[in-house]
């Protein structure tokens, strides 16, 4: 995680296959509510947000030399997929007649 943040424009290389590893991670969490009718760009939110809160939960808990911060982010993590599919519509879409 250290050395994909901080790369800069004149060393790329480390944080390339990290993007793709990152982007591959998504696709799991977002195959749920794309397949539950969702557009694909929305049901990439909640994906990218999982992945975000998992790696921030990593470095809490590093911080914290505990468990409990990945404990809190994964049950918060467990009720996310409902949630995106049970909430109000997708604010990039115009409202049907």
């Amino acid at each position: 995680m250290a050395v994909t943040v901080e790369t800069n424009d004149g060393a790329p290389q480390p944080a390339r296959p990290a993007a793709a590893v990152f982007a591959r991670r998504q696709e799991a969490p977002a195959a749920l509510p794309l397949r539950q009718g969702l557009p694909e760009e929305r049901s990439k939110r909640p994906a990218a947000f999982i992945i975000a809160a998992l790696e921030g939960a990593v470095i809490t808990c590093r911080v914290e030399q505990s468990t409990a911060p990945m404990g809190a982010t994964a049950a918060e993590i467990h009720d996310l997929p409902a949630h995106a599919l049970h909430s109000r519509p997708d604010p990039d879409q115009a409202p049907r007649p």
